[in-house]
């Protein structure tokens, strides 16, 4: 969830509001937005997908996120039922091509050439270590899934910090410790000041608020490999409400904290980000020099850049992974599959050949400790989309093609699909859940605490409030609408002549349709494909999956109802699923 949205993101949030008081109350906007999508992603991840198990209709928490979530809610238009869904293709393609690290990629490689004292680097330099960086972090969750995981809990560590730094450096300017920076708080922030000078740009508010969008994004990252944590319905919850809350309570206080030190005719006209101004004015000063603080910054914030390419590749590859399963893509069984490339297999290699010896005997480097596999061909398919992106955009400047890249990110598959997504729980309170399929055959539902035609509050439980969850999913689906409809009206004013320089006004909400229109297309190619193979072959597509299922790990036979084998899904652990089989094949229709 810490990425560079809280560095880079506060310009663009004043810039479109044009005063301190709006920008702050943007952010607590974008705080109460961030809560109810928490809440609307913990009732669909500890509900959603559902299976009649042992004759227990339950849900099983599963990798995927948004995917199994607008598949189960919007099952129409569809090929055939249980097949391929229009739902699937908009979210697939759009995720495919934008879900990635190219924006992130580009500006770590920009920060870190100007923490090395690099004056203006060319586009092919920081082309060069975007791709690098790109090449690195996929390498690394392809040997090894314990390193990526390892890592990526490091840098989150270090980002936090780096929060923690901003905010004692401002208690240190409000307490005068650091004399040669002016305290410009009350000015920023004053009765008679923070709102003077507003916007009336629909469009600046609309960017505004897709830009803190963009910031406190991430926090359904967990929702994207909820399969591969265990005792999720625990563990899932609590964590993901204890990680969001102190996120949130860091970035207002660091919001807070730009105010102490950045005056407000700075952080909307000069052409740096208010973070960077901040580190300018503060640390910069300590040695008498007006570059140190910018390369502490612009090192700061490469760190913050690589942890986010680093989790982002490592929760996407599992997205595309469920994606490919769903048979929409060429190659379908490449992308899907597992793949043992770890270093185990190197060790295994070393052990063979009777290399290092004695180092191998010890048993961390045992080849069993590192053997595991990984979504090889997803993190293939996750590459390649990012390296587009890092092409498509060289002609422009780091700082543009870094801002044209989060917007279009956050526009489709932040905004649109938290629209739907909201949406999606409102159909479920008021209209009810579709039928639960059976996991096999023949094994009906008979399960006499749920009612034959359940709503969605007997499946949800006493652990979802209904208000609530009502409350939050209209907040959340709002918070979506209002930037993919305000960005259409065209800025005027200072806030057009403060954007003019960079990509026209239009390119965010076109190119964004464009891809989620691609989405629809490639629904209707397939089934126009679909049908002529059925005219002429008389065959369909047919999408089987198999999963297999297990109790969660630390279900104790409390859990476990009789001689049955049943598990009670009401009970602490609940099963997770560990493997699915799923058959893509092109069958004779049975007349």
């Amino acid at each position: 969830m810490i990425g560079t949205g809280i560095f880079m993101s506060p310009q663009r949030v004043i810039q479109g509001t044009m005063s301190t008081g709006a920008s702050l109350l943007f952010w607590v906007a974008g705080i109460i937005y961030c809560i109810c999508g928490t809440h609307v992603y913990i009732e669909y991840g500890l509900n959603i997908p559902r299976y009649v198990i042992n004759g227990v209709e339950q849900s099983v928490p599963r990798s995927g996120g948004d995917l199994n979530y607008l598949q189960y809610v919007y099952t129409k238009p569809a090929y055939r039922k249980n097949t391929v869904l229009l739902s699937t293709c908009i979210f697939g393609i759009s995720f495919i091509i934008l879900g990635n690290m190219a924006g992130n990629s580009i500006n770590f490689a920009h920060r870190v050439l100007l923490a090395a004292n690099v004056q203006d680097p060319s586009n092919g330099a920081v082309r060069g270590i975007a791709m690098a960086v790109a090449t690195l972090t996929c390498f690394i969750h392809a040997i090894s899934r314990r390193g990526g995981l390892w890592l990526n809990n490091t840098l989150a560590i270090v980002k936090v910090g780096i929060m923690l730094l901003i905010i004692i450096t401002a208690a240190c300017v409000g307490g005068n410790a650091l004399p040669k920076t002016e305290n410009v708080f009350t000015d920023n922030i004053s009765a008679d000041n923070s709102f003077r000078g507003g916007s009336n740009q629909p469009n600046g508010y609309a960017h505004a608020f897709l830009a803190i969008i963009f910031s406190f994004s991430g926090f359904e990252q967990p929702n994207y490999v909820l399969g591969e944590i265990s005792r999720p319905r625990k563990k899932f919850p609590r964590a993901m409400s204890t990680g969001v809350g102190i996120v949130l309570v860091l970035y207002l206080a660091v919001n807070l904290s730009y105010m102490v030190v950045v005056p407000k005719f700075d952080q909307i006209h000069v052409d740096r980000s208010v973070a960077e101004q901040f580190f300018d004015l503060t640390l910069g000063h300590l040695d008498g020099g007006r570059d140190t603080g910018l390369r502490i910054f612009n090192g700061l914030l490469a760190v913050s850049s690589l942890g986010n390419i680093i989790v982002m590749t490592y929760t996407a590859a599992r997205v595309k992974q469920e994606i490919a399963k769903e048979g929409i893509l060429p190659f379908p069984k490449f992308f899907s599959q597992n793949t043992d490339m770890s270093v185990g297999r190197v060790m295994r290699w070393f052990q063979k050949h009777g290399m290092f010896k004695s180092i191998m005997r010890l048993s961390w480097f045992s080849p069993e400790e590192h053997s595991e596999k990984t979504p090889v061909g997803a993190l293939v398919l996750h590459f390649v989309s990012c390296l587009v992106l890092i092409f498509a955009t060289w002609g422009m400047k780091p700082t543009e093609a870094y801002t044209l890249l989060t917007s279009w990110s956050a526009y489709v598959v932040t905004a649109f699909m938290s629209t739907f997504l909201g949406l999606g729980i409102l159909i479920l309170r008021f209209r009810g859940p579709p039928p639960t399929a059976v996991s096999r055959d023949g094994d009906e539902p008979n399960d006499q605490t749920i009612p034959e035609n359940p709503t969605w509050t007997d499946l949800t439980g006493k652990g979802i409030n209904p208000v609530v969850s009502i409350i939050a999913a209209s907040v959340y689906m709002a918070g979506g609408l209002y930037p993919v409809i305000a960005t259409w009206v065209p800025p005027s004013g200072l806030y057009e002549q403060l954007t003019k320089p960079k990509a026209a006004w239009w390119i965010v909400p076109t190119v964004s349709w464009c891809v989620i229109g691609l989405g629809i297309a490639w629904f209707l190619g397939f089934v126009g494909v679909a049908k002529h193979i059925d005219r002429k072959d008389h065959r369909v597509f047919v999408v089987e999956k198999r999963p297999e299922f297990e109790p969660a790990e630390g279900s104790g036979k409390s859990d476990v109802e009789g001689s049955s084998g049943r598990v009670d899904p009401r009970r602490s652990g609940g099963l997770v699923q560990v493997h699915e089989t799923v058959y893509l094949s092109w069958g004779r229709y049975q007349y």
